[in-house]
């Protein structure tokens, strides 16, 4: 009997990650910056989740998302990291055919990511929900355990001091 709850719980574990360890993934990259880092996050999560009672977990991916975020946060404390750009993502987008294009997309990019490192965290949260998951504002405050108009004012707030924190950088907004 233990066999088929531990299998049944496995399997539980097995789909919570498959739906969504990639957007609790990019979450986490979000807080800090570091790919592996955010995966270390997230693995450390699914391992706890494990040693849990399903019972007592009313819903798994908050649990494993709040857990991981934890995970990150003591890691910061212990490591005195802040977070740090990724400057490979700028190869992923692809390679302007003009080299002068090409300079001039590093340079912006460069500039975006100072201007999203200056934001906080929740900011960056969210911003990242909206604009790379390509989440509701529903689906949001569901994650987030807080309410829609309380996300749409969070996402008004972070577009404004992302919209400051560009101009300190010498780009006009509406270019990005």
């Amino acid at each position: 009997m233990p066999d088929k709850q531990a299998n049944r719980w496995s399997a539980e574990i097995e789909a919570v990650y498959l739906r969504d360890g990639r957007e609790i993934w990019a979450l986490l990259y979000a807080q800090c910056s570091d790919s592996d880092r955010a995966y270390d996050a997230l693995q450390e999560a699914f391992v706890r989740l494990q040693s849990q009672e399903i019972e007592s977990i009313r819903n798994i991916r908050a649990w494993v998302l709040t857990v991981a975020q934890n995970w990150l946060r003591d890691y910061a404390r212990r490591q005195n990291h802040a977070a740090r750009p990724a400057d490979y993502l700028d190869s992923i987008v692809g390679k302007p055919s003009d080299p002068s294009e090409g300079l001039e997309n590093l340079e912006r990019n460069s500039r975006v990511r100072l201007a999203l490192q200056q934001l906080r965290a929740e900011d960056r949260e969210v911003l990242v929900l909206r604009y790379a998951l390509g989440w509701s504002s529903k689906r949001m405050s569901i994650a987030l355990n807080t309410s829609t108009s309380a996300i749409d004012m969070r996402l008004s707030r972070s577009r404004k001091r992302l919209c400051e924190e560009l101009e300190k950088v010498g780009i006009d907004h509406e270019t990005v």
